[in-house]
This record gives C-alpha cells, structure tokens and sequence, in this order.
C-alpha cells in the first residue's frame, strides 16, 4: 500500500501553486536517484577529530570526530586502528589486535565507525603501552572517498 503523505506549501512556488491540483503529494514528485548518476558530485568528502578528542578517548577508549560532504552527502565513515610494532604495525580486526604485522604505509583493516556527520568508533578496553596510529576515511554516496588522515596516540 502506497502511503502519500501532502507537500509543505512553502516548498512550492506561487505558479506551481497556480497550476498544481487541489493537492500535491510527495510521491507525485520523484525523489533523486543516486545510483542513476543523479549525483554528480567530484569532491571527497572531509572527516576529522583533534588532539584533544585523541587524548580523550585515551581514557574514555571512544574516539569522536565530524565528517561532511558539499555534495551529495557523507555515507560512512571508517576508521583504521594500529599500534606501530617497530617498523610494522598490528591492526585491530574486530575487538581485538591482529597478530600479523603489516605495513604501517598502507592500513589494511578498515572499521565502520558509528555514524555518519557525527561518528564514534570503540577502542579496545585494555591498551599496551606503545604507539598507534589512528586514521579515518570518509566516502560519499558518489563514491568519492576522502584522503586518509592519521594521528599518533602514545599510551604509557
């Protein structure tokens, strides 16, 4: 069953106010479709967070962060957690620390943190002492995805 719920008046201009029936409903206007290309946004979107957000999820193992998009709008946000072992790191997959090292170049593990224009993303409980290296991505609804941004948490 098709449920249509009645336009705000203000939205309309006075000719189409003129020329439009006794009632206008939202179904009657087509929404726009992103996956058509409707879209055509080319600029990635932005996420970040602060020093200070870092040093607070220290103690609270939640970091907070914003993300935005001019464009068609912020899809989610990823979020890639490592703690730097020598040369390499180890990344968290899931609650906990991949035993395997990788390349701290490129981060392998991506995490979907919590949100999209406000985003949160859970650490692990019990951090080691040492570096890690936090990073976050933001893609859009036309797959535009935003240059990763990294930050150093030193725990002690």
């Amino acid at each position: 069953m098709l449920v249509r719920k009645p336009l705000i008046a203000a939205s309309l201009t006075a000719a189409a106010l003129a020329c439009a029936p006794a009632a206008v409903f939202a179904t009657d206007v087509p929404a726009p479709d992103i996956s058509a290309g409707a879209c055509t946004d080319q600029s990635p979107p932005k996420s970040s967070y602060t020093s200070r957000d870092v040093k607070r999820a220290k103690r609270t193992h939640v970091l907070r962060g914003k993300a935005s998009d001019v464009g068609c709008g912020v899809d989610r946000v990823e979020v890639s957690f490592a703690r730097k072992v020598g040369k390499k790191c180890k990344y968290q997959s899931g609650t906990r620390l991949s035993s395997r090292s990788a390349t701290c170049a490129r981060p392998t593990k991506w995490m979907a943190a919590k949100g999209t224009t406000k985003w949160t993303f859970k650490l692990p409980k019990k951090l080691a002492r040492g570096t890690y290296i936090i990073r976050t991505r933001a893609t859009d609804f036309a797959g535009n995805v935003q240059h990763v941004k990294s930050k150093k948490l030193h725990v002690r």
